[in-house]
């Protein structure tokens, strides 16, 4: 009788305000509102978004422990993606492999899992290896200048991406790039947060804002598809998409298909990695003997300092699933309907699996640790863990080694402010010394 009682009860979690629930709390401070519940109310966290009854009202349960979130990551027949956050982002980007969901989904990841394989991912080694000798020894970077780690970085992996999909730069591009992406983001947590979402069709402000910036990245995407195109196919990833077919079916990808998995892999491919390249760089320039360690050419160390960095600051720091039956999670009922969000940036910080969790310790990385697999998921889990995790932990440690090698990094800030959008970015610049070894 007690395990039934405890299975059908409401998870715990704050009131918030009266009418608009938690959603002022959340564009306030996203993470410390998630950290503060996580901390006062457990593994569990229930959330209400808009009035206490009637039919505006949202609620949002958060699981934190690593056992819940390989349920929520592995059960596809009781948690789908069929979800806010995703139906704005593909309101902004289309329905690529990062928004589709069901038989989409399944036969485009078929698809294109070929294009990330191991030894596939392997062959842009070189390239990546270029770009960063790019960035440490022929950017304009003199010896002592202050630099924004950010706006190095972005460069870096825009243009990596850019040849890994197109065989040659798009430099001409790369400051709108940097331009649109957190507009974008701006836009859609702002959407994702709405009690009410008015259709897109409808001429509010923001929805002719989104129509306007979605139709400027799409110029940028066609501009740079039909220039390959006149150059006709190459060694190159866009080429592959051309000819790839679903090993099942034999379908290939419709143009519009194309063109959507193109802008994926363009805007969340850089964004997330230079990101993560941002803060571990801003961590090692707090830490000159650890920096120094990592610049020494210890690979595992290089990586390991990767590692640690997206654990503190990960790129896709909430995904969220909508439960489409009646389920349980850690006891708790979870109506069908409910949003269920994950926190990577809480989790991460678990004291149960991370002592001293803000510290930036790569050790946590280097041997043998034991530690659930969901106590750690920067690129996310199940079947639908993100199919550039190689790609970007070969172009990040690549980076590292190279910068490092040339290059002390002295931070200039104890702390960098966060923005968290559709991934987690710095709010402004983070600034640093670079002198040369």
């Amino acid at each position: 009788m007690a395990t039934q009682q405890m299975v059908r009860s409401t998870a715990p979690g704050p009131t918030g305000h009266p009418v608009l629930g938690m959603a002022p709390a959340f564009r306030r401070d996203m993470l410390g509102t998630m950290l503060a519940g996580f901390g006062r109310y457990g593994d569990v966290v229930a959330y209400r978004f808009g009035p206490r009854w009637g039919p505006l009202t949202q609620r949002v349960v958060m699981a934190h422990h690593p056992d819940s979130i390989h349920e929520v990551f592995t059960t596809p027949r009781l948690y789908s993606r069929r979800t806010t956050a995703f139906q704005v982002l593909t309101e902004l980007i289309g329905t690529g492999l990062l928004t589709s969901d069901g038989e989409v989904w399944l036969r485009q990841r078929r698809t294109l899992q070929p294009l990330f394989t191991p030894r596939r991912v392997a062959g842009y080694a070189e390239l990546m290896t270029e770009e960063a000798a790019r960035i440490a020894d022929t950017s304009p970077v003199a010896d002592g200048a202050t630099v924004d780690l950010h706006e190095l970085m972005q460069r870096y992996a825009l243009r990596v991406v850019s040849r890994a999909l197109f065989g040659h730069d798009v430099d001409e591009a790369v400051p709108r790039m940097q331009r649109l992406m957190p507009v974008l983001s701006d836009l859609a947590l702002a959407r994702t947060l709405q009690i009410v979402r008015a259709p897109l069709a409808w001429p509010t402000p923001r929805a002719r804002r989104i129509s306007r910036e979605r139709a400027a990245q799409y110029a940028i995407v066609d501009g740079i598809i039909a220039r390959h195109a006149e150059r006709g196919a190459g060694d190159d990833m866009l080429s592959r998409l051309h000819s790839a077919t679903d090993p099942e079916t034999g379908q290939p990808l419709s143009t519009e298909e194309i063109r959507d998995q193109v802008l994926v892999f363009l805007l969340a491919g850089h964004e997330t990695t230079a990101g993560a390249l941002t803060f571990t760089l801003q961590e090692l320039g707090r830490q000159p003997e650890l920096q120094a360690r990592v610049a020494g050419g210890d690979a595992e160390l290089a990586r390991a300092a990767l590692l640690e960095g997206m654990r503190l600051y990960p790129p896709a720091y909430t995904t969220e699933r909508l439960a489409d039956v009646d389920a349980t999670i850690a006891g708790y009922h979870v109506p069908a309907g409910t949003r269920v969000m994950l926190s990577a940036y809480v989790t991460h910080r678990h004291p149960e699996f991370w002592p001293d969790p803000e510290r930036f310790d790569p050790s946590r990385f280097t041997g043998q640790h034991e530690r659930p697999r969901y106590a750690y998921f920067p690129f996310g889990g199940g079947p639908r863990s993100c199919i550039g995790e190689h790609f970007a932990m070969l172009e990040g440690t690549i980076l590292l080694r190279a910068l490092l090698a040339r290059y002390r990094v002295e931070a200039l800030d104890e702390r960098v402010r966060l923005a968290p959008m559709v991934t987690l970015r710095p709010a402004g610049e983070v600034r640093a010394t670079l002198r040369v070894r």
